[in-house]
């Protein structure tokens, strides 16, 4: 599931926008009034996406979080205000927004939007990049067929043969995009767009074939509907 920081000084309609967001299948990892709290939030939590108001409580604006996040975290980000005139839509436009959603907002456009976005992104995200100690391992997601845990190590299997990693399976599965490796059992993951039929009780892939555990069939059976 997707998960977004609304920065949003007014708490009526920081709630309206949780709301909405929930019921479209997102989920508000937390909400901030000012920019103080926004930066302690991006601090302590991975976000997705951010829906910024310009206007907030404080010195600093919306803006000023916007290029915050430019500076520091990188995700995308969409500005959610009332302002239209030209001197502020070209600061807006400076910081270089995933989107503009105009007040007062609507749930559909709002919905919409988002999904659009991150559509786009996770069509144009077919790479990955792992992150093991002080090195990095970067996979592209068609090549990869499955990950298999080892002690302390993780196999990668690929079209290219296979890499023995240090890092858990879990601590390497975290690091790539949701629905994308998925875990069948305590010690395989297999990549998604690697699999060829899902049973009941076992995952194929074109040259071998796992069994699910017990206790995961429910998840993995509804990853692949």
């Amino acid at each position: 599931m997707k998960r977004i920081l609304i920065v949003e000084d007014e708490l009526m309609i920081a709630g309206n926008l949780e709301r909405i967001l929930s019921k479209g299948g997102y989920q508000v990892s937390a909400i901030a009034i000012d920019y103080e709290q926004a930066e302690r939030q991006l601090k302590t939590h991975v976000f997705d996406l951010a829906l910024l108001d310009v206007s907030l409580s404080g010195k600093k604006s919306g803006v000023d979080v916007a290029k915050l996040i430019n500076q520091e975290y990188g995700i995308p980000f969409m500005y959610i205000t009332s302002y239209t005139d030209p001197k502020t839509i070209a600061e807006l436009k400076s910081t270089q927004p995933a989107g503009y959603i105009s007040k007062p907002v609507q749930a559909a456009t709002l919905t919409t939007n988002i999904d659009l976005l991150f559509a786009r992104l996770d069509h144009h995200n077919d790479e990955v990049t792992v992150q093991v100690g002080n090195g990095i391992h970067q996979y592209h997601l068609d090549a990869i067929y499955y990950a298999q845990a080892d002690h302390v190590y993780t196999e990668v299997f690929h079209d290219q043969g296979s890499d023995v990693l240090r890092i858990s399976l879990q601590a390497f599965q975290d690091q790539f995009p949701d629905n994308e490796l998925i875990r069948i059992n305590r010690s395989v993951a297999v990549c998604r767009r690697a699999v060829v039929k899902v049973d009941k009780t076992t995952v194929y892939l074109q040259d071998t074939c796992f069994r699910i555990s017990r206790t995961l069939v429910d998840d993995v059976l509804e990853h692949f509907r």
